[in-house]
């Protein structure tokens, strides 16, 4: 049988069914296939932009909770800061508090000492350190100092104080209160200034910037007019006062005031070297001792009479005045620190000496 009448069989067309329905099949699969990549495509792209879009709010999540961070961070240092400063100003106004309930209570204490008390009739040197009272003075040497120019007379009331801070010092009660002309030197420029401006209603008082030493003391003094008689010598520079007094010749005052280191105690006489160091020492160490300024002022012919009750100055008297105010000793006279709070070592605080000697500090006995 030929080609051509095979063609014409029914096998012939069933062939020929078959062959398009593979066809048909072939592109409906490749159709599906596409269809296929095309949803994978799709789904590949809807996957990358969740990945992004979650990526996204991650960052946007991590800088949100970064930035409510950082604003906690700087609410808590914010609130912390308030806070110190509150603290600050509440200790600030407790010590302020405190300061003047002190100054009150001395104040009606010295009222009631005067009232009840037989002043005249105390022994030394109670009898002076009874009269204490506070009008410029930090620890009521006021009424002591007013005591003392009591037996003395006020004689030429000229003074000179040195370091006399920006209050005025000692003399501070004398120049405002009483009148009185006279030197006051402070090494701080701007103390001195201060001082200037308090005074300036007194026409007789004279502030000088200075640094006070054993070899320029006399000059200073000779140069403003203070050589010879004084009525008060008040020295407070919590350093080298034992070699200011010792290195004094031109003036000759009747009534001494020196700041003694109460810490060195009642009897051991000892002072810190002259030109000693001071920058980086602790507060506590300085001046010198009751007992090394009491016989260094008994050699120039003076003799102590009261030490005030704070444990900061002592008075002394020259030998020719007021010979009905009896001499003490330092052991008598002495009176222990009261108020430590400005001293910022412990140590030093417990025992000065074993503290200068840790620190390799020296100290001079004279």
């Amino acid at each position: 049988m030929g080609l051509r009448a095979w063609m014409k069989t029914p096998a012939a067309r069933e062939v020929e069914r078959l062959r398009a329905d593979i066809e048909r099949l072939t592109a409906a699969v490749e159709r599906l296939e596409r269809v296929q990549r095309k949803d994978a495509e799709q789904v590949k792209r809807l996957q990358r932009a969740v990945e992004e879009n979650t990526a996204a709010w991650r960052r946007a999540v991590d800088q949100a909770a970064a930035a409510a961070a950082e604003m906690q961070k700087d609410a808590d240092l914010r609130r912390r800061r308030d806070y110190a400063e509150m603290a600050e100003r509440l200790d600030d106004a407790r010590k302020t508090d405190a300061k003047w309930r002190k100054i009150f209570n001395n104040q009606l204490s010295a009222l009631v000492r005067h009232l009840c008390l037989p002043l005249d009739r105390l022994p030394p040197p109670h009898a002076l350190n009874a009269r204490r009272f506070r009008l410029r003075s930090q620890n009521e040497e006021d009424g002591i100092l007013l005591a003392l120019l009591g037996y003395t007379g006020w004689g030429g009331r000229r003074f000179v104080e040195i370091g006399s801070g920006k209050s005025g010092g000692t003399a501070a009660v004398l120049a405002h209160e009483c009148g009185w002309s006279g030197l006051m030197i402070e090494l701080s420029a701007s103390s001195a200034d201060l001082a200037r401006r308090k005074f300036a209603g007194n026409r007789g008082v004279t502030v000088l910037s200075a640094r006070v030493t054993p070899d320029n003391v006399n000059t200073i003094l000779s140069e403003h007019g203070y050589a010879g008689e004084v009525d008060l010598l008040s020295i407070d520079i919590d350093s080298y006062d034992y070699w200011i007094l010792a290195a004094l010749t031109v003036t000759s005052p009747r009534l001494l005031v020196l700041e003694y280191n109460a810490l060195f105690g009642p009897e051991r006489r000892v002072t810190i070297p002259l030109e000693q160091p001071l920058e980086g020492t602790p507060k506590g160490y300085g001046g010198a001792s009751l007992a090394a300024l009491a016989a260094l002022a008994s050699s120039k012919g003076y003799r102590l009479v009261a030490c005030e009750n704070s444990g900061v100055n002592a008075f002394f008297l020259r030998h020719d005045v007021a010979p009905e105010v009896p001499g003490v000793t330092p052991a008598e006279a002495f009176r222990p620190l009261r108020s430590r709070v400005d001293l910022d070592d412990a140590e030093v605080r417990a025992d000065v000496y074993g503290a200068a000697a840790k620190l390799n500090l020296p100290l001079v006995d004279v």
